[in-house]
């Protein structure tokens, strides 16, 4: 399945193993041989759970969202920027607040789905969205989006270990 979803996206895609906060065998992979070696590291270090792939979008920034919401509408928010390109932390982020390399338009851009999601979920309490910005443009994309807040539709997005 990883490598027909890598054939139909196009190379090259990201791999990393869900809920490993070291990153450990996350890397980039540029071709067919490439993705099924990461892949058997991946399930290796993550045995129980899934490996996901994902389209790695080159020069594309990380631009996170942490809010509080009540009743779906988000009371407080900050958005923050990852100062590695995405996809090639190791969940060790280092961030900058506010943002300083991204456009006003995708820092709209950004709390703005950010709004719909809480709105959408109807959740109450905190959440965290993660958009890739850039690559070829300068639209937002949701990355990955959780909350552990109570009486959430839905929780996460992309299992955790890096961006």
């Amino acid at each position: 399945a990883a490598v027909d979803f890598a054939m139909d996206v196009g190379y090259p895609v990201l791999v990393r193993p869900s809920y490993v906060l070291s990153g450990a065998a996350m890397a980039v992979c540029g071709d067919e041989a490439s993705l099924r070696s990461h892949l058997h590291k991946a399930k290796a270090v993550s045995k129980e759970h899934p490996v996901v792939v994902s389209k790695f979008i080159r020069g594309a920034r990380e631009l996170e969202v942490d809010a509080v919401a009540k009743d779906g509408l988000i009371v407080c928010a900050a958005l923050h920027e990852h100062v590695e390109d995405a996809g090639v932390h190791s969940g060790d982020a280092t961030l900058v607040l506010p943002p300083h390399t991204l456009s006003e338009y995708a820092k709209r851009r950004a709390r703005d789905n950010a709004a719909a999601i809480a709105k959408a979920l109807n959740i109450s309490g905190p959440m965290n969205v993660q958009f890739l910005v850039g690559g070829r443009g300068e639209n937002a994309a949701t990355h990955e989006s959780s909350s552990s807040a109570k009486g959430a539709k839905g929780g996460g997005g992309g299992g955790g270990g890096g961006g």
